[in-house]
């Protein structure tokens, strides 16, 4: 469906270079997108954060490859 509105322009870039998009509707549908999804997202974190484990250094460790994490 084609609707007509006023865009803060500054806004629209910040956003779409934030979700790397190309066009405007691109822009747009990918942040609109983001909001819909984001009770998902949120439930998600929930569920995760309520498994009992350390989650410390989690992510650092996924990033470093086998034989480094060895020798730290």
């Amino acid at each position: 469906m084609k609707t007509v509105i006023d865009l803060d322009d500054e806004l629209l870039e910040r956003a779409r270079r934030e979700l790397g998009t190309k066009s405007k509707k691109d822009t747009i549908h990918a942040a609109l997108r983001l909001v819909a999804e984001r009770s998902r997202r949120v439930e998600a974190i929930r569920e995760l954060l309520s498994i009992d484990r350390d989650w410390t250094g989690l992510l650092e460790d996924d990033k470093t490859p086998r034989g480094e994490q060895d020798a730290a």
